[in-house]
């Protein structure tokens, strides 16, 4: 069983390592590692350190195995509403490969879920893979056509 927990700063390096090789899974960098790492780590640094950001991770033997991310989008204040009033972004989801299909990832997601209502986030989006489509589904996740999007 996982243990599931929020990350620290003692976790940067392997939260780097963990982005590079989910990077990797998904194409081929045109960066090295050694290039990456410095960019990535002070982004970590910043992050957890922010409380805009928050990451869950899941450990099992005391490796990182799988980790989701959140970031708190903060709402522009309206009468009558709660001054700390965001919504959370769900990103950077990723379990290593020899532990997927064992219910970490939904083990993480709840966590992220349950703190997330406690702590007056108003609702979680996410921008899937098709492959991740099923797994968020499975954990309550729904298509949303009220969103729109502008690429250059």
């Amino acid at each position: 069983m996982a243990i599931v927990r929020f990350a620290t700063l003692d976790d940067v390096d392997e939260l780097v390592r963990m982005r590079w090789d989910f990077s990797e899974e998904e194409h081929t960098s045109a960066v090295s590692f050694e290039e990456f790492y410095p960019i990535c780590r002070e982004f970590l640094i910043k992050a957890i350190g922010s409380g805009d950001w928050y990451i869950w991770v899941a450990e099992v033997e005391k490796s990182i195995v799988s980790h989701m991310y959140l970031q708190l989008i903060h709402k522009v204040p309206r009468p009558g509403k709660s001054p700390d009033s965001y919504y959370g972004y769900v990103t950077n989801v990723y379990t290593r490969p020899a532990f997927r299909s064992q219910g970490i990832g939904t083990e993480i997601q709840a966590a992220m879920e349950k703190w997330s209502k406690e702590n007056g986030v108003e609702f979680l989006i996410v921008w899937p893979s098709s492959d991740s489509v099923p797994f968020y589904t499975r954990n309550g996740f729904a298509r949303c056509e009220e969103a729109m999007e502008k690429h250059w």
